[in-house]
């Protein structure tokens, strides 16, 4: 008798011209959201500092926007350091895309380590080509 246990497994596309455009447009495409989710935080933090009246709940409100204002700034650094890296991603090379869960059986006597191994699936422009498990 074995139970079933989840362990991720790593999602490696191979670099082709498509997948490398594609990448490119949805980071671009994510930097031009945040741009214009921080120029509607820049427009309501400048409505509240033209309120002739301060009050605590203004003052909170411009600090959560204030914050709001600093993770979008972090949110559009990543995504432009992400950018500068995918411009030079090399054709037919390997690119970590991301991880899922899979799940894996285990039974009295296995080696947890060799069952919990490192398991990657490496597609091209979305076909499977290599399950690997270590």
């Amino acid at each position: 008798m074995g139970i079933s246990i989840s362990r991720p497994v790593v999602i490696k596309a191979i670099v082709t011209e498509s997948f490398k455009r594609l990448y490119i447009q949805d980071l671009e495409d994510a930097i031009k959201r945040v741009d214009a989710f921080e120029q509607q935080l820049d427009s309501q933090i400048r409505r509240a500092e033209l309120e002739r009246t301060v009050t605590p709940q203004s003052r909170a409100l411009r600090q959560q926007l204030e914050l709001e204002r600093a993770r979008q700034e972090a949110t559009r650094a990543e995504l432009e350091t992400r950018l500068r890296e995918a411009l030079q991603l090399v054709l037919n090379s390997e690119f970590a895309q991301g991880t899922v869960e899979s799940l894996v059986e285990v039974k009295v006597g296995d080696n947890l380590f060799t069952k919990l191994s490192r398991a990657e699936i490496v597609v091209k422009d979305g076909i499977i080509l290599e399950i690997r498990e270590e």
